[in-house]
């Protein structure tokens, strides 16, 4: 991964540190993502939440470029994670919390996104092989990725933000787990998104890399 010109020491070493925290505390999938991101070319920018409108954003960083690039030949999700970039914003960085959170959510759609352009590559050797997922299943991984995140921190501070984000649910214990219903419920009233109705775009035209 490479960050912009305009990326300071500190910057680096706050999303170095979530980036060890997540080795460190994540399951197999976080693990293997930023084993993953660390290993590309991966960009990786910070601008004023005034001008990303969320706490992170993820694209490619020129769809014409990666055009030609899946014209040319199989690329790899390695290679693939070098089309990708995630931009954060600034104000995000300034929690563990934050910084963790964002960085979990984006860099499931990083790879998502990643695994799109790699199998658009191959598509000639693999034509019935396309991972093209709709937004609903884009949000849905990212949302449950984040959730499991929560989860194995364990710290209330991260935990209760689930349960307001209806991402956790909370038992009469106490307990917290997953909330499947609810984060269906939120990508219904936040996103309009529905698994039986509107999905949204798939991730090939949210890229600009549409399937003609």
């Amino acid at each position: 991964m490479w960050f912009n010109d305009q990326a300071t020491i500190e910057l680096k070493s706050v999303l170095d540190n979530a980036f060890d925290s997540i080795l460190a505390k994540g399951n197999a999938n976080h693990r293997r993502i930023v084993n993953a991101i660390r290993d590309s070319d991966m960009l990786i920018n910070a601008s004023p939440v005034s001008v990303v409108k969320a706490s992170g954003i993820t694209g490619i960083i020129d769809p014409r470029k990666t055009k030609a690039k899946i014209a040319a030949g199989r690329m790899s999700i390695r290679e693939a994670l070098g089309e990708v970039f995630i931009t954060f914003a600034t104000e995000t960085l300034g929690s563990r919390r934050g910084t963790e959170g964002t960085l979990v959510h984006e860099m499931q759609h990083a790879y998502d996104f990643a695994r799109t352009i790699a199998s658009l590559s191959n598509v000639s050797l693999k034509p019935l092989g396309i991972f093209d997922p709709t937004l609903y299943e884009l949000e849905l991984a990212a949302h449950r990725s984040s959730g499991e995140w929560m989860l194995l921190v364990g710290e209330e501070e991260y935990t209760s933000e689930g349960v307001d984000l209806m991402i956790l649910g909370r038992d009469g214990s106490g307990t917290c787990f997953l909330h499947e219903e609810g984060i269906h419920k939120r990508l219904s009233e936040s996103y309009k998104l529905s698994p039986t109705g509107n999905q949204g775009p798939r991730a090939s035209e949210l890229m600009g890399l549409r399937i003609n």
